[in-house]
């Protein structure tokens, strides 16, 4: 069977083989689906955004059509400052919208400090999402849109996933080595109780906004299950 397949790539992310109304060929369901993780400053401090392109294609093994492997790749980042939260939160909703990010993505922002308020501003607007607040220890747990995450689980979380080879840059992203410098900046101590903490120094690019962003699109998108996807009216944009 040939390893090349005619895919069809729905509007809500499933992904399937066009089986020509040939009943010996099985249709199988694969995906494409997008992580926006973003990181959110205070006014003069940057916000920033990193997109995880999620996708498992049907493909031919040699006996059959199955599901191939899972791919995930950091496809687009992006920072700013200097903008209200409206203007945040526009340009949240207007990225989770726009092609190819529109019907298939899910949105998680760091929720812990301001990260509450624009939470807010997107739940009065109807725009499902998460808000991740990082916490100590190992575990996590969600309520309702909150989730509750051990910032060290999500760092580690996210090493595995490069180191196994799970997670890759795409070759042409803006920003990757910004990215790697906020990545590096986080390191592991261990107290005299033998515990392990994160702390992070600053480095050249700031205060590792793009690193967070990405930790938490990496932590969701090998934690949290997607939700309804909606799609929402801009207000505005800068």
């Amino acid at each position: 069977m040939s390893t090349d397949l005619n895919l069809i790539y729905m509007p809500n992310g499933d992904v399937v083989n066009e089986t020509n109304q040939d009943p010996a060929i099985p249709r199988v369901t694969g995906y494409v689906r997008y992580w926006i993780g973003a990181d959110l400053g205070q006014a003069n401090d940057y916000s920033a955004v990193c997109v995880i392109k999620d996708q498992a294609l049907p493909t031919s093994d040699g006996n059959g059509i199955v599901v191939g492997p899972r791919e995930r790749t950091v496809v687009y980042a992006d920072k700013f400052k200097g903008v209200s939260y409206v203007d945040v939160v526009d340009y949240l909703i207007k990225l989770r919208n726009a092609s190819p990010f529109g019907g298939k993505s899910e949105l998680v922002i760091d929720g812990t400090s301001i990260g509450r308020v624009v939470s807010d501003m997107l739940w009065d607007q109807g725009v499902d999402h998460n808000a991740v607040q990082m916490t100590g220890g190992q575990e996590w747990r969600r309520s309702g849109r909150y989730v509750n995450a051990s910032k060290t689980l999500m760092i580690e979380n996210l090493a595995v996933l490069f180191a196994a080879g799970e997670l890759n840059f795409a070759r042409d992203l803006l920003l990757r080595k910004e990215i790697e410098e906020d990545l590096a900046s986080f390191t592991t101590q261990t107290t005299a109780a033998g515990n392990q903490i994160i702390t992070q120094s600053r480095n050249a690019s700031g205060h590792g906004d793009l690193g967070v962003g990405l930790i938490v699109a990496g932590f969701a998108s090998h934690y949290l299950k997607p939700q309804t996807i909606l799609v929402e009216q801009l207000r505005g944009w800068f």
